[in-house]
């Protein structure tokens, strides 16, 4: 069962894991993905594409042959990392603590590109990424509906019904501008929306659409919005609402010298460089086991939501 970055955290006891499990959870997408650990270079999976017809029958009659349409898939795991080198020089003169804030930001980076890739990776462009949501669940998709014009609380509410939890949860990922339109919405009595907030389980606040924890997905590595009012070249945005799951929508992760997750390892003084080398490297990707256990809505622009 695939554990969040935030669950993990409860049973570890490495300092050194702990440590980065925690700056992984900075991310507030991060939080509430669930990650199934994986041996070897990826999955096999077959993805339900149309269930087989049931008939009712009469006394001395048959069935019609229907079948199940499976669709066989694949996922391998991606290698993200970076090395880390920092000049003996600096560690000699200010100390080992220089590594680790190296280090903790070599961590940040790979949390923050993991949440843009989880968005926008696309594998045309660049194939040693995964790809994210918003290739998978093109505007041609039946899980995808086109706003073309300010939310409506509506059209939210269809594409939250749209998304298949099979019993489980959902949440809704969207900018943090969209998150402060719904709830501008919900001070507006002619519009509505229930809003609420709760805390997690490191006292942070969680806004609820509905019951629905909202997702804000912020920026990149490279201080760029991962959501911005500026999809395929346009002023809008989209909003996806996501069930997280084994069989649902789920994170990917491989071993790393014998532990799942982030490896973190010190290579010592390279031969070429007087540098400290420290390694970071995380197999990881993504799944959708259950092609409606995501849908989207798209062409959102950057204005007041109308009921």
């Amino acid at each position: 069962m695939g554990l969040t970055q935030l669950e993990a955290a409860k049973t570890e006891r490495d300092p050194a894991r702990l440590a980065v499990i925690r700056e992984l959870t900075e991310d507030e997408l991060l939080r509430v993905v669930p990650f199934q650990n994986v041996d070897g270079e990826g999955v096999f999976y077959d993805k339900e594409e149309e269930y087989p017809s049931i008939q009712f029958r009469g006394l001395n009659e048959g069935y019609e042959t229907s079948y199940g349409v499976l669709n066989p898939q694949s996922e391998r795991l991606k290698i993200m990392g970076g090395d880390c080198d920092v000049d003996t020089a600096i560690i000699d003169m200010r100390g080992p603590d220089t590594v680790a804030q190296q280090v903790r930001m070599y961590v940040a980076s790979i949390r923050m590109n993991f949440a843009d890739y989880f968005i926008n990776g696309d594998e045309t462009t660049d194939t040693r990424s995964f790809d994210g949501l918003k290739r998978r669940i093109p505007a041609s998709s039946s899980q995808a509906n086109n706003m073309s014009g300010p939310l409506s609380l509506f059209a939210l509410d269809e594409a939250i019904s749209a998304a298949d939890a099979m019993g489980g949860s959902k949440v809704l990922l969207m900018n943090e501008r969209m998150k402060n339109r719904l709830t501008q919405a919900s001070r507006n009595t002619a519009v509505g929306g229930f809003i609420t907030s709760t805390l997690d389980d490191f006292g942070r606040e969680v806004i609820r659409y509905n019951g629905l924890p909202i997702v804000t997905v912020k920026t990149n590595a490279r201080n760029q919005a991962i959501m911005p009012f500026a999809e395929d070249g346009g002023s809008t945005t989209s909003i996806y609402c996501v069930a997280f799951g084994d069989l649902l929508t789920t994170g990917l992760q491989g071993r790393a010298r014998g532990q799942f997750g982030i490896s973190v390892r010190a290579m010592g003084e390279v031969q070429d460089n007087p540098v400290d080398r420290t390694r970071i490297e995380w197999y990881c990707g993504m799944a959708i086991y259950n092609g409606r256990s995501v849908s989207r809505l798209y062409g959102i622009t950057d204005a007041a939501a109308v009921a």
